[in-house]
């Protein structure tokens, strides 16, 4: 995740953007490189809100893919399909969250030293962890993604992306935010004030999509890895650093992101 997500403050006398297609518009220009800034500064409330809608901004990079991959099989063979379909997905998310794991990664090895690993999470270098983090990320999921076909390869197109949006919002949830500015602060400082009925509305939206996707077993085996990640995730956050960053709930989607390939490939 980013630290830049609201649009830059416009004229003081223009009231600001509000409402589902303002939240969305965040949701979308914080998690992919489409140009959808609006000039004027969305309010602390809106910004927390469009938080809800991650999922949905994942299902839609998702059917993308799904689409790309469609068309791509009519040129390409299966494993040269998953390795563009892998750079596609790292291309339209700014490769934020692969920062994001590399970042986390990183500080691992500082260790039980709290204030060294914080230090390397503000770092933007990338270690040899961190390096390291990112080759087996991109080969799992291609070598996961190079075993599927048919309407099990489009079932994991889709709720990949969309599971990992979801471990985003629940491994932050309840968490302290472990810096004191920027728009992961807003994002999260509010979020029990408007999440709220969003969050209802996309729960029930995944809930119905789902089942939509076929391959139930594997999708409900991958549906639970995932809930165990965020959970085990959550626990080492708050034992580790006692609270979560923008490069930490990256992570945190990015593993769930493979094991949601991995497990759909098994």
């Amino acid at each position: 995740m980013s630290d830049e997500l609201s649009a830059p403050a416009g004229d003081n006398d223009t009231m600001p953007p509000s409402g589902f297609l303002t939240e969305l518009r965040l949701a979308i220009s914080f998690l992919t490189i489409l140009p959808l800034i609006d000039r004027r500064r969305a309010s602390e409330d809106t910004v927390a809100a469009s938080f809800a809608w991650f999922p949905i901004v994942g299902f839609v990079l998702g059917a993308a893919l799904t689409a790309e991959d469609w068309l791509l099989a009519h040129v390409f063979a299966q494993v040269i399909r998953s390795v563009l379909i892998i750079v596609s997905l790292t291309v339209v998310t700014g490769a934020v969250h692969l920062d994001g794991l590399a970042d986390t990664a990183d500080a691992l090895g500082a260790g039980r030293d709290r204030e060294r690993a914080l230090d390397i999470l503000r770092d933007s270098r990338v270690g040899t962890f961190g390096a390291s983090a990112i080759f087996f990320d991109l080969t799992l999921k291609i070598l996961a993604l190079s075993t599927l076909a048919g309407h099990r390869r489009c079932a994991a197109l889709l709720l990949a992306p969309m599971l990992a949006r979801w471990a985003m919002i629940l491994v932050a949830s309840g968490l302290p935010y472990l810096r004191s500015s920027g728009s992961g602060s807003t994002l999260l400082g509010n979020q029990n004030k408007s999440l709220g009925s969003r969050a209802v509305f996309v729960a029930v939206f995944t809930l119905v999509v789902v089942p939509m996707l076929g391959a139930l077993r594997a999708v409900a085996l991958a549906g639970a890895v995932a809930i165990v990640i965020v959970f085990k995730m959550r626990w080492f956050y708050r034992r580790w650093l006692g609270g979560v960053t923008g490069d930490l709930i990256g992570a945190c989607g990015e593993l769930v992101e493979i094991a949601v390939l991995v497990t759909m490939a098994s």
